[in-house]
């Protein structure tokens, strides 16, 4: 079945660029160290596309104790250090992108300064005129914030705007802006996917094309 649509809003991390992997990855190991083992449901519904803030003060309150003054820094630096040399777009998002003719945005719990840089490193950053990050809104996601101000800049009823999200948070948020979600599904559970509020999930950017009609 196809979807009707005005506009498709997408995230960032997991869903153009092949980053959340590594991320949690980073994020696992370095929560071990300091005590904290955390299985992959915990992982996806506490963790994976929150603000780093938000994950700083959720394992904080499951470890039990504030975490090092500088584990933010070090997260930081060992993920800059392995995007540098490794990312790379989602296989298959650069066609879905060609094929599209709906206006399209961007919404990333990311900063504006990493989401620039993510997207010009794959470049696709001229495809996504339409950007908006944790920066541009009161509360990030699950906040349904951004997604709202996303579909007010595009002049789209949220009601007629297409989610394309992976986490949780940002299945959390766009579903609660009232919009339908469509869920990546080829790193995570579905079934937390469709708890979160997803609609339907994909596994490929393939099949994700058959879902808006491409």
């Amino acid at each position: 079945m196809a979807y009707s649509y005005k506009a498709i809003i997408f995230d960032c991390d997991g869903v153009i660029v092949d980053t959340e992997n590594i991320s949690n990855h980073i994020l696992r190991s370095m929560l071990s160290e300091q005590g904290l083992v955390i299985d992959d449901e915990t992982l996806h519904s506490k963790f994976t596309g929150f603000t780093n803030k938000q994950n700083l003060i959720n394992a904080e309150k499951l470890l039990g104790k504030p975490l090092p003054s500088n584990f933010a820094d070090i997260y930081r630096q060992k993920f800059h250090a392995i995007i540098d040399e490794e990312l790379e777009p989602i296989k298959g998002v650069r066609a879905l992108l060609e094929k599209i003719n709906v206006p399209i945005a961007m919404a990333t719990n990311a900063r504006r300064q990493e989401m620039n840089f993510k997207l010009d490193k794959i470049q696709l950053l001229e495809r996504f005129a339409l950007r908006f990050c944790v920066e541009d809104v009161e509360n990030g996601k699950p906040a349904p914030d951004m997604y709202l101000k996303a579909a007010a800049a595009l002049h789209i009823d949220p009601k007629d705007c297409l989610v394309i999200e992976d986490s949780v948070a940002g299945i959390t948020a766009g579903h609660a802006a009232g919009m339908t979600v469509l869920a990546f599904c080829e790193t995570l559970n579905k079934n937390i996917q469709l708890a979160a509020g997803a609609t339907q999930c994909f596994d490929t950017m393939e099949e994700l094309e058959g879902l808006l009609g491409l």
